[in-house]
C-alpha cells in the first residue's frame, strides 16, 4: 500500500531554495521527491509562488517520513529572514483515488451475464 506526502510552500521564494527545500527532504526523508510550480516559480524580487514537492510512501512509514520532513522544512525555513508559509499533507492509502477498474474483469471470466428468461 501506498500514500503520498505533499509539501507546499506559498509565499516569497527565490530562484534556488524550491529546489534547495527538495534536496533537503531528499537527504532527511530517504525518499525521491517530485517539484511543481503552480504560476511563478521562484523568483528574484521575491515574488509570491506556490511550489508542491510530492513523494510517494510505501508500507506503514508515514509518521516516520512526516517527522522526517517536518526537521527538513524547519532546517530550511530556519536558514530564511522571512521564511514562507508551509503546509505538509499526507493521504493514506485509503484516500488516494483507485484506478478504473476494467470492465470485463469485473463481470468475471465467462463474459455478460445471459438476460433472465432466455
Amino acid at each position: 500500500m501506498t500514500a503520498t506526502i505533499s509539501v507546499k510552500i506559498e509565499g516569497p521564494v527565490g530562484l534556488d531554495e524550491p529546489e534547495e527545500l527538495l534536496e533537503e527532504l531528499g537527504r532527511e526523508t530517504g525518499l525521491s521527491w517530485r517539484l511543481e510550480t503552480a504560476g511563478r516559480g521562484g523568483t528574484l524580487d521575491g515574488g509570491l509562488a506556490v511550489v508542491l514537492l510530492e513523494a510517494v510512501l510505501g508500507g506503514a512509514v508515514g509518521a516516520v517520513v512526516q517527522a522526517a520532513a517536518q526537521r527538513a522544512i524547519e532546517t530550511w525555513r530556519g536558514r530564511r529572514l522571512d521564511p514562507p508559509s508551509v503546509t505538509i499533507v499526507v493521504v493514506p492509502p485509503s484516500q488516494l483515488p483507485r484506478p478504473p477498474q476494467d470492465p470485463q474483469s469485473a463481470q468475471g471470466s465467462d463474459g455478460p451475464a445471459a438476460p433472465e428468461g432466455s
